[in-house]
């Protein structure tokens, strides 16, 4: 769900629909002749969409609070933004702080539409204050008795949503009004954490400099360089790489960390395989790292392959239709020497056995015009076992 506002600053003003990049903002603003300071108290002259969050019209806001509030909600899925529209009237909720805050603490407030459906009310009631509920159907009468108890206890608050119920606990201060709460919107490779004097962000790379830079204004810090940075977790797909990122984050630093994440963001890229190069090769640093992925299609990488299995190195070559000039005939299969040719073509390609399979470069001069590319990391480079 996006949030579509009338926003002017000493005159000037534009339309603007939230959740919108940095840098977009950034363009908005410009064109509009507003300050590109976003925490200067900007008007909001008008919601146009979402009518529901009419109490902020003729209130100034700080432009990335807002932005966040309206990342928040494109997260939701339509029922949890119903529950957060009762909410917030239930709260009577004025403030962009408030209304964040609301979007952690949807727990708190359960909403029936149909109280026609005793399992289904038990169920929605246990899943929203729970956070699960069993799939088993052999539960239904445990739901709909707890959905019977819950319609019967008085609790529920008409609305024109539907009948909300409040839980009696208190809402939870996720966002203090100073940093924002870590919230990855959207797809990622890494998490940095930031932090300054005791005051903490979030940056899920990759990201842009515009959205460090502001980051880092809100903990109260000149630079990133004043802050301590801790790479805590990332894309599961590129779990393999998370001591490699912390590495980087260690010895580069942020920028060249996001600047890796980046790459791997924007390229559909083979794990595995990207891994067995950088294990072949020996890289380290970020820059290597990014030639390989731009290289990576030259490597031909054989997964099912044990360590030290020549024979199926020979096996690959004789059978693939790619390399067709080794095709064999089947009268000479019961008699031919695969695991010599397979140790044959392993020296010819400069072929490597590493962790999970076999790997080589497949292109003119192998793997020596791929390692002219890379740039020297050590003395010490070599190409491991080979």
């Amino acid at each position: 769900m996006y949030i579509s506002a009338h926003i002017s600053y000493n005159g000037n003003s534009a339309d603007i629909d939230f959740p919108v990049s940095d840098e977009m903002l950034n363009v908005i603003l410009e064109n509009s002749e507003m300050p590109t300071d976003t925490t200067l108290p900007f008007l909001v002259e008008d919601i146009h969409y979402p009518i529901e969050l009419s109490a902020l019209n003729a209130r100034n806001v700080n432009l990335d609070e807002l932005n966040f509030l309206a990342r928040r909600l494109d997260s939701f899925t339509e029922e949890e933004i119903e529950q957060f529209f009762a909410a917030t009237e239930h709260e009577n909720a004025q403030s962009l702080k408030n209304m964040i805050n609301l979007t952690y603490n949807l727990d708190k407030f359960t909403l029936i539409k149909n109280v026609g459906d005793m399992t289904k009310v038990g169920r929605d009631y246990t899943l929203n204050t729970e956070g699960c509920v069993p799939a088993d159907s052999r539960y239904d009468a445990k739901y709909a008795e707890i959905g019977r108890k819950l319609l019967a206890s008085g609790r529920g608050v008409f609305t024109e949503r539907g009948l909300l119920f409040v839980e009696d606990k208190p809402i939870e201060e996720v966002y203090d009004g100073k940093t924002f709460p870590g919230f990855a919107y959207q797809s990622f490779i890494v998490n940095v954490d930031v932090e300054y004097k005791g005051r903490y962000e979030s940056l899920f790379l990759p990201e842009s400099q515009l959205a460090i830079d502001k980051a880092v204004r809100r903990l109260g810090a000149e630079s990133i360089d004043d802050c301590d940075l801790s790479s805590e977790y990332g894309n599961p797909n590129f779990s393999r790489f998370s001591v490699r990122f912390e590495e980087i984050l260690d010895n580069e630093g942020i920028d060249a960390l996001n600047e890796l994440a980046y790459e791997l963001n924007t390229y559909d890229i083979d794990t595995e395989k990207l891994d067995a190069a950088m294990e072949m090769t020996d890289v380290k640093s970020s820059k290597n790292i990014i030639t390989l992925i731009n290289h990576l299609d030259e490597f031909e990488w054989l997964n099912d392959i044990s360590y030290g299995d020549y024979e199926g190195v020979g096996r690959f070559f004789v059978e693939s239709d790619y390399y067709d000039e080794y095709e064999i005939s089947d009268e000479l299969c019961d008699y031919f020497d695969y695991a010599g040719f397979g140790a044959h073509m392993a020296e010819e390609k400069g072929g490597q056995f590493v962790s999970g399979g076999f790997i080589f470069c497949d292109v003119e001069d192998g793997l020596d015009s791929i390692m002219d590319k890379l740039e020297d990391e050590s003395s010490s480079m070599t190409m491991g076992g080979m």
